[in-house]
């Protein structure tokens, strides 16, 4: 195995594992803190463990492709919660250039119009990713017969 091979699975686990330890605080943990529902901060882990997984399984197109599936759906719903979903959002405006950062706290409606592009981009691109991945498995399953 070559080093560039084996630093990638190392990377790749320690993705997963950061992916898994978030998960794993979003069903277990207290909740103090919580700026989210559990079930934002999971699929925002859900993310990392993924996009840990897909360098493992980079040889089979099928399963990878799931994976991205996934992946962009759960960063899609996580996002699309912060610009869409019920409840108060609090935001700060960086501006930053080289020796100098000037922060203020910006308005919910602001931060959620930054957000919503970005929610809409992704769950365009996850109904895509699914609507090719069910594509490729049906000519997949037609040309093998069956």
């Amino acid at each position: 195995m070559r080093t560039d091979d084996k630093n990638a699975l190392v990377v790749g686990f320690v993705t997963s594992a950061v992916g898994l330890f978030f998960v794993g605080l979003s069903i277990w943990g207290s909740g103090e803190g919580f700026n989210a529902p559990r079930w934002v901060i999971a699929a925002a882990g859900g993310v990392f463990f993924l996009a840990g997984l897909s360098i493992f399984g980079q040889r089979y197109r099928f399963f990878n492709g799931f994976v991205v599936a996934l992946m962009v759906t759960l960063f899609g719903l996580a996002v699309t919660w912060v610009s869409f979903g019920p409840g108060e959002r609090e935001f700060t405006s960086t501006v930053s250039v080289p020796f100098l950062s000037f922060s203020r706290s910006s308005s919910e409606l602001t931060g959620r119009i930054c957000f919503a592009p970005g929610a809409i981009l992704l769950d365009g691109m996850a109904l895509y990713l699914w609507f090719r991945l069910f594509k490729d498995w049906l000519l997949r399953d037609l040309h093998e017969g069956g």
